[in-house]
């Protein structure tokens, strides 16, 4: 990367093909401002969310030429709503309007017997004003503690087939072919192969536990329905990754989750690109030439879904392993507008470095 310090607000044009930012004056409503979101995942509880976030406040005062995102879990929503009140802000800090209350997640019903699901007409009615929809905690890594893939490898288990192979001989009208196939799964020469079999299941229920693709759109629909901006997340794991086959999958997950999004409804669409294998303990950022690349990706297929001034416009972000000694280097890059912060934005010192990035200490 050169040495110039990253410009905070811009304008983008497309030129030779190309996507690039040209510097805009601080404060112009038509330039496009850098977002950076903290997700705080299942971490702190209310009080000491407002704690952090008061203290990434002191390190803050008067920054008002980014915007800035908070995501407690959804038992701090309110009380951090109640903190982060534009006036107050504007009174303590120097800032307000570019302060943003962020949700985890949504249900796309908006009630109903769905226990343990939030829906999104209650976020907006405590505050919320954007909520992160796909993340990959919840595309992929969530279905390894659901149990289900487990549960099914137990079914194969030959304790489990011979229980069942005898209750259901003692039912009316089962289909032959079912016990049929029972009986061969509990012959001793297919005993290896009811073991494979067990163990291909729970790896690949593990992988494909998660939210679906049609979910996250049903969740994207709702959210913009009650007024509530959407942080769409997509993002390839490391298989993917190895098999080149990134654009293929970020191309589906972007364009079911966007279905149904209308042209003028789009700017309320903010896009987080957050690759799996750079996400958590001991992953390294993905290379930023690997940032640069996926970004120029997902803004021409935006460009192709919605022309190229919206494409110019909308906001797409980087998640992955975001730290105070990267930032500047990812917000030099053309495509990218911000980023969606883990582990570093529960720390107030490094999280307000990102903040104030390309700012002289």
């Amino acid at each position: 990367m050169n040495n110039e310090t990253p410009y905070r607000n811009y304008y983008r044009q497309r030129t030779a093909n190309q996507w690039r930012k040209i510097p805009a004056e601080i404060g112009d409503p038509s330039a496009i401002r850098p977002f950076l979101a903290g997700n705080w995942k299942m971490n702190l509880i209310p009080r000491a969310g407002v704690a952090l976030a008061a203290r990434i406040f002191d390190f803050c005062h008067d920054i008002k030429d980014v915007d800035m995102g908070f995501a407690p879990p959804f038992t701090g929503l309110s009380t951090l709503a109640d903190y982060i009140e534009p006036d107050f802000l504007r009174r303590e800090y120097g800032i307000g309007r570019n302060v943003f209350l962020l949700a985890q997640d949504t249900f796309f019903e908006s009630k109903g017997a769905f226990t343990g699901e939030i829906s999104a007409d209650m976020l907006a009615a405590i505050g919320v004003d954007r909520v992160i929809v796909g993340h990959s905690d919840r595309r992929a890594n969530l279905g390894k503690y659901f149990g289900f893939s487990s549960s099914v490898a137990r079914r194969l288990s030959k304790e489990f087939l011979t229980h069942t192979l005898a209750r259901l001989k003692q039912r009316e009208n089962i289909e032959p072919q079912v016990l049929a196939t029972i009986e061969h799964l509990l012959h001793e020469k297919n005993h290896e192969v009811l073991k494979g079999l067990a163990t291909f299941l729970e790896n690949e229920l593990n992988e494909r536990a998660g939210e679906s693709d049609d979910a996250i759109q049903r969740k994207v629909q709702a959210a913009l329905r009650n007024g509530l901006q959407v942080i769409l997340c997509c993002g390839e794991n490391r298989e993917a990754r190895d098999a080149h086959e990134t654009f293929k999958l970020l191309d589906r997950q972007l364009r079911i989750g966007l279905e149904g999004v209308a042209r003028p409804t789009m700017p309320e669409v903010i896009i987080a690109y957050e690759p799996i294998w750079a996400i958590g303990e001991g992953a390294k950022p993905a290379p930023l030439e690997q940032i640069a690349e996926v970004h120029d990706f997902i803004r021409n297929l935006l460009m192709d879904l919605y022309g190229e001034q919206i494409a110019a416009r909308v906001r797409i972000l980087y998640g992955g392993n975001v730290k105070p000694d990267n930032i500047g280097d990812m917000m030099k890059l053309a495509g990218v507008d911000g980023a969606l912060v883990g582990s570093a934005s529960l720390n107030a010192t490094d999280f307000a470095k990102i903040i104030r990035f390309g700012l002289s200490d």
